[in-house]
Formats: C-alpha cells, sequence, structure tokens
C-alpha cells in the first residue's frame, strides 16, 4: 500500500505516523508546507514562503499552492490519502479536487479557527464538507466538529510507545516531591495555574520538598518566568524548553505528580496519556478531551479548571497520600497499556484505511 500524507513534515505526530506504517513495510510520502526528514519516508516540501507561525492572513499562500499539490498527489499516485488539519492542509486538498481522502482533525482547527470569523467558520465547513471520511483523535473534537458537519467522526486516539514511556526509565532516588509539566507555553494549556498552585503549596506547606519542573516552548514562556519569579519560587523551578520524546518519557517516569491542566478545550489529552503509561499519577483539569485521555478517579484526579487554589489542595493532599500516588500510577499504567498501546490504535488506523480501499474499488463502507 502507498500512503500520501498531506500534513507537516516536521511535526512529531507525523512522524509517529510515518514510523509506524514505514515498519509495516508501507510506502509513505509526505506533501509538506514545512521541511523535515522522517526516515523511511519521502517528502516532498512545497516552500510557501511561510512558517508555521504565521498569521492567517500569510497562511492564505498555502491555498495557491494547490495546483501544486495536486501535481504531486498525481504523481504519487497513492492508494490512501489522509491529509491532516483541517483549516490549511484541508483547504488546500479540497481546493486542489484531490479525490477520496481521509482528513485528521487536530484540535485548533476545530476548537479556536472557526470563533474567528464567519470566512473561518465557512472554510471549516468546506473543508470538512468536501473529505471522505473524517478522523478525529477524541470523541471530545468530534462532537466539537459535528456543530460544523453531519458527518460520521472515526475516533482514532494518539497512541504511546509503551516501551518508551515506562515506568523503568525512573532514575531518581532522592525525597524531593517532583511535580511537572510537558506542554506548550501558552494561554489554553494553564501553565501560569499550575505556577501558582505550586507556590501555594510551597507557601502554606513549607515541610513538602516541592520541586517544579516545566518543559515545553511557546508565546508566554517569558510571562511564565517572571511570575515563578514573583510568586516567590523560582529557585525551585527548572525551565527544561523544548525537549525530545525520549527526554519527556525520562521526565514523567522521574516525577512524583504529573499536572496537565488545561485552561480551555483541549482535542485529547496525549500528555496525560505519556505520564500516565510512565505510571506517574496525574491531575487534570476537567476538559472533555483531557477527562476522555484518562480514567478519573482511576488514573487521575480531577479538579475544575482556572482554580489555582483547588489545584493546590489536590497537590497536597497527593504529598500526603502516597498511597493513594501509588494506585494512581499503577492504574494509569495499565490503562494505557488497554486503551492507548500505540500499535493497537495504528492498527484500527490501518484497518480504516483498508476500508477505504475498499470503497475506491467499490465495495459498500463497512
Amino acid at each position: 500500500m502507498r500512503i500520501c500524507f498531506l500534513a507537516p513534515a516536521n511535526s512529531a505526530h507525523i512522524k509517529k505516523w510515518s514510523k509506524y506504517f514505514v515498519s509495516k513495510g508501507y510506502e509513505v510520502h509526505i506533501v509538506s508546507f514545512t521541511n523535515g526528514e522522517t526516515p523511511g519516508t519521502t517528502v516532498h516540501f512545497i516552500d510557501a514562503g511561510v512558517d508555521t507561525d504565521s498569521d492567517d492572513g500569510k497562511k492564505l499562500r498555502y491555498l495557491l499552492m494547490a495546483g501544486r499539490v495536486r501535481k504531486i498527489v498525481s504523481q504519487i499516485s497513492p492508494d490512501v490519502i489522509n491529509v491532516h488539519y483541517a483549516t490549511s492542509y484541508g483547504t488546500v486538498a479540497a481546493i486542489a479536487g484531490i479525490k477520496n481522502y481521509i482528513l485528521s482533525v487536530w484540535g485548533s482547527d476545530i476548537f479556536v479557527f472557526p470563533n474567528k470569523s464567519p470566512l473561518h467558520k465557512l472554510l471549516l465547513e468546506y473543508s470538512l464538507r468536501k473529505a471522505d471520511f473524517l478522523f478525529s483523535t477524541s470523541q471530545a473534537m468530534a462532537d466539537e466538529a459535528n456543530k460544523y458537519t453531519n458527518k460520521h467522526f472515526y475516533i482514532t486516539p494518539f497512541g504511546v510507545d509503551t516501551e518508551l514511556f515506562s515506568p523503568t526509565k525512573r532514575t531518581r532516588c532522592d525525597n524531593d516531591f517532583v511535580i511537572g509539566t510537558v506542554k506548550g507555553l501558552s494561554p489554553v494549556y494553564g501553565i501560569d495555574y499550575l505556577v501558582k498552585a505550586v507556590a501555594l503549596v510551597h507557601s502554606e506547606h513549607p515541610e513538602i520538598p516541592i520541586k517544579l519542573r516545566i518543559a515545553g516552548k511557546g508565546p508566554d514562556a517569558e510571562k511564565l518566568r517572571v511570575l515563578a519569579n514573583n510568586c516567590g519560587i523560582d529557585d525551585i523551578t527548572t525551565w527544561l524548553g523544548f525537549i525530545s520524546q525520549e527526554r519527556a518519557a525520562e521526565e514523567w517516569a522521574n516525577m512524583d505528580l504529573a499536572v496537565i491542566y488545561s485552561a480551555g478545550m483541549e482535542s485529547f489529552g496525549v500528555s496525560a496519556v505519556e505520564a500516565q503509561a510512565c505510571a506517574c499519577p496525574v491531575i487534570i483539569s476537567d476538559v472533555p478531551g483531557l477527562m476522555e485521555a484518562t480514567k478519573p478517579g482511576v488514573t487521575s484526579l480531577v479538579v475544575p479548571r482556572k482554580d489555582a487554589k483547588a489545584l493546590a489542595e489536590a497537590i497536597a493532599c497527593l504529598y500526603y497520600d502516597k498511597k493513594k500516588r501509588s494506585e494512581l500510577g499503577t492504574n494509569g499504567r495499565n490503562f494505557v497499556i488497554d486503551s492507548f498501546e500505540y500499535k493497537r490504535c495504528f492498527e484500527r488506523i490501518e484497518a480504516l484505511y483498508g476500508t477505504l480501499q475498499r470503497k475506491k474499488r467499490g465495495s459498500a463502507l463497512e
């Protein structure tokens, strides 16, 4: 089977998709507006003169590349075309007139993009309408996307490599209480509430040897550093910047508690899945995408979003209840193995690709 992704070649998620299908012996091509390399794949880079951080106005240049995209896809002649991200690559695929393709929605294209203006909403509706199949990483995101289409979504959650993300990566032997997160440093992920909550714990429970570790990059990086300093926890906070998947696995495994406390909508809590795979207990906010990625009360504690005091209380509670932390961690690891193991998730996607192939040959959709 020859597979073509229309997607950013430098994305960690696309690298994961490509790695799996290459390992299965498939021929994989990526048509991308960002340059990148993935072992075993052929990347067809189209320089639109726009980077991933550009505003929507500049990204309209993507639409001018529709003809080139159509030509490249025609030359590849793939058995399966999977377009990722509804409102950039998805819109280009629709304008290019590509036939028989799958569209995978990612998150901000559903939760943020259509709320910007009536034009943004129309572009999303157009993109969803033109796709033959629709994939979503969570039911929560599919429910949101169904505000803009009545089509069926196949749920294809992000799986994690449970050999990479494993409690065996733990190397710490000190008595510190290490908590943290691995997320983008932007307002939607609620890192500011985590910083404030840790400051409250540090102030109200000086007996707790708490240490905070934050990995990630984003527009709020400097603002969050200033906040930590103003809150008096600069000396117990470590800023790791952007880290690799391998480093992320080590970080989660060496934390005593993971906090994934998004302040707004989140498509799926892949960070929560990674932390649970490492047998790290997690605290999440009451965001549907995060609650779908954990088993509330069994693998995670749920705290109302945007409530630093409640988050601080949950952190202190788990510090004093080591048995509860251990139970959450063990349950989390088992939950991920049963529900989000990397190979099982991609086996489902692989089966869905087979369904699309049968449809192209004139078979009825199962």
